[in-house]
């Protein structure tokens, strides 16, 4: 129902779209307009039972025939009903690459990645992983006993417990990816925010898009802010706990 809404919003002759309220000033009204999300209720319930999207690696994990049936009907009307060619999707944390892999073999990832001490340092201030991720693991079946025994030590540690489970995030999606043979592009989000333009230029070659004048009109009216710099109050100590996970 909200995506036969969604031409309303987004057509051939205007575009009026939502975005998430974070750093950058919002429309009057966004909450009430279709705007990017993660959407991992979506994928939580359309998934089958002992599948846990939101929260796991799903590393080496197949979706049966049934499943990718039903997801794949799914995506299919969204695209119908959005009025729309391809689809695409955003999602955080692990690359579930190897699932996702299963449902759509000519699936293209775009891996947006940051400075880890920049991301452990920004997770820090984050309300939700204060609330679920900082002293416990997050995501999960990806880690060994082992593992699992040296994150009870550090636990109670934010920096470190953060810095662990960082690392699992980027190593798990490249080792991934190589074994998938999946077809990604790595962004660094460094190189984004000192040229947004030639990033989204290689973002759209990858996939093969054309680089619409509804996209640049985006980037000009959006405020690029290199959250890197503007968080840089931690010191040395800081930065050598991070990196003795990388």
């Amino acid at each position: 129902m909200v995506n036969l809404l969604r031409p309303l919003f987004d057509n051939r002759y205007w575009r009026v779209t939502g975005e998430k309220g974070q750093l950058n000033k919002v429309r009057f009204l966004n909450t009430l307009l279709p705007r990017p999300a993660e959407a991992f209720p979506f994928w939580d319930h359309i998934t089958r039972s002992d599948i846990d999207f939101s929260r796991g690696f799903l590393l080496d994990e197949i979706a049966t025939d049934k499943e990718k049936n039903r997801i794949r009907k799914a995506v299919s009307r969204i695209v119908a009903w959005q009025g729309k060619q391809r689809f695409s999707m955003k999602i955080t944390g692990p690359g579930r690459i190897s699932y996702l892999q299963s449902i759509f073999p000519d699936a293209l990832f775009v891996n947006v990645v940051r400075d880890p001490i920049a991301t452990v340092h920004s997770l820090l201030k984050v309300p939700f992983w204060k609330d679920l991720g900082m002293h416990r693991l997050w995501w999960t079946g990806a880690y060994s006993e082992s593992e699992v025994a040296r994150f009870e030590k550090i636990k109670d540690d934010p920096v470190a417990s953060t810095s662990f489970q960082l690392n699992k995030v980027l190593k798990t999606t490249e080792d991934e990816a190589e074994r998938c043979d999946a077809r990604m592009l790595t962004i660094p989000y460094e190189k984004f925010v000192a040229n947004p333009r030639e990033s989204i230029e290689k973002i759209c070659k990858f996939l093969d898009l054309e680089l619409s004048k509804h996209l640049l009109k985006k980037l000009e009216q959006t405020s690029i802010h290199d959250r890197n710099s503007a968080n840089r109050s931690y010191d040395d100590g800081f930065e050598q706990k991070v990196m003795s996970f990388f």
